[in-house]
Order: structure tokens, then C-alpha cells, then sequence
């Protein structure tokens, strides 16, 4: 006679597949929540506006910006594949200059100098022939002065000096600015608007970054 029904065996399979299932269970509760991945955010970079040589530095006119000395010198700048475009704003009345790529000191320093007097605004092309200067005009050494626009302001004790000139103008008392790389500087604030007087208020130097 044939027999029916769940042998010994069989239910202490069933038992055992039971128990695995729970312990499974168990065990994948447990464990801790898998950490989400988070979203990644990108800071979008703001559109520059128009650049004007116009003594005012506007929002997003510049791309970049340094603050020296406790502000006493704020320079903004940007640059495109051919011109630098730059602001400098000081705490003074006087005289405001700048020096690029300079190799002892002050010698060779490709000099941009700014004042704004009575209104006018005066913004020279330099050459540092000395350590210590002297810093005559391009054109005096037989080069020539390659500020492509420039502007300025005199407002509320503060001087502000824009202006323009190629990356690389091909004269001989320039010094070439390569884009995306450093570009070291020296840098001068008087409080005289004699352009003969020594800068008497602060000066130092830096390094900037063209993008």
C-alpha cells in the first residue's frame, strides 16, 4: 500500500530552507542604508558685460580681482586672445602704477602709470630701466606706447585707472603677458599726482592669473 504525506526529510528540508529565508531577512535588515550619491552642483560662471574705459567698475565687468595691502590697491582684470583689460583703484588722490613681468626689483618692468588731475586723466606706457628706475616712457627708448583706451576717476578719496594694451604688442619695452598663465607684477600708490615723486603711501608686488 502506497503512503502519503511529508517524510522526515523532507520537513527537516523545509524546515532549514525556512530558516536560511529568515536569517537572509534578518541580515539585509540590518544593514545600513546605502548612502545616496549626491547630486553634483555646478557654479556657473557669470557672463561678463561690456568692458568700458570709463573710470567705474561695473558688476561682472571684470573676471578676476586682488585686494593689496589692506585695500589700499584693488586690481579687477580680464583678457580675451589678444588684450588685457584692467582696473586698478586706490585709496589716493595721487598717482597709481603697476609693473609687469619685472626681473631685479623694478628693472625691467613693463610699467603702466595712472593719475586723474583736475578732472584729466593721464595713464602712461613705462619702461623700468633700473632697479630702483628710472621709468621713462616707451617712446623716450624709441618704442612706442601701446595703451589701446583707457579711463578714469577721481571720486570720494579713491582713484580708479582703466585701460586696455595687447597681450603681446610686439614692442621692445613691453613685456609679453601669456594667456592662461602667471603674470608677476610689482605695483605703487603715491598720494601726489607728480608723476616725479616717489610712491609714498604703499607698494608692493604679486602675481596674477590671465584665463
Amino acid at each position: 500500500m502506497k503512503q502519503s504525506g511529508i517524510t522526515r526529510t523532507q520537513t527537516i528540508v523545509a524546515i532549514t530552507i525556512v530558516i536560511i529565508i529568515i536569517v537572509g531577512i534578518g541580515y539585509y535588515l540590518i544593514l545600513p542604508s546605502p548612502t545616496p550619491t549626491p547630486t553634483p552642483t555646478f557654479t556657473e560662471t557669470p557672463t561678463l558685460i561690456e568692458w568700458k574705459a570709463d573710470g567705474v567698475i561695473e558688476e561682472n565687468e571684470y573676471a578676476d580681482k586682488v585686494t593689496l595691502a589692506d585695500g589700499k590697491l584693488t586690481i579687477n582684470w580680464r583678457s580675451d586672445d589678444e588684450y588685457l583689460y584692467m582696473a586698478l583703484k586706490s585709496q589716493t588722490s595721487g598717482w597709481v602704477a603697476i609693473g609687469f613681468e619685472p626681473s631685479v626689483r623694478m628693472k625691467d618692468a613693463d610699467m603702466i602709470f595712472g593719475l586723474v588731475k583736475e578732472g584729466k586723466v593721464t595713464v602712461l606706457d613705462l619702461y623700468s630701466t633700473g632697479v630702483t628706475g628710472p621709468h621713462p616712457p616707451d617712446e623716450q627708448l624709441g618704442g612706442t606706447n601701446n595703451i589701446v583706451e583707457y579711463g578714469g576717476k577721481e571720486e570720494n578719496g579713491f582713484t580708479t585707472i582703466e585701460f586696455k594694451r595687447k597681450l603681446d604688442t610686439g614692442d621692445e619695452y613691453d613685456n609679453s603677458l601669456t594667456k592662461k598663465g602667471d603674470v608677476s607684477f610689482i605695483w605703487a600708490v603715491a598720494d601726489t599726482d607728480d608723476s616725479t615723486m616717489k610712491h609714498n603711501i604703499a607698494r608692493g608686488s604679486g602675481k596674477i592669473t590671465l584665463k
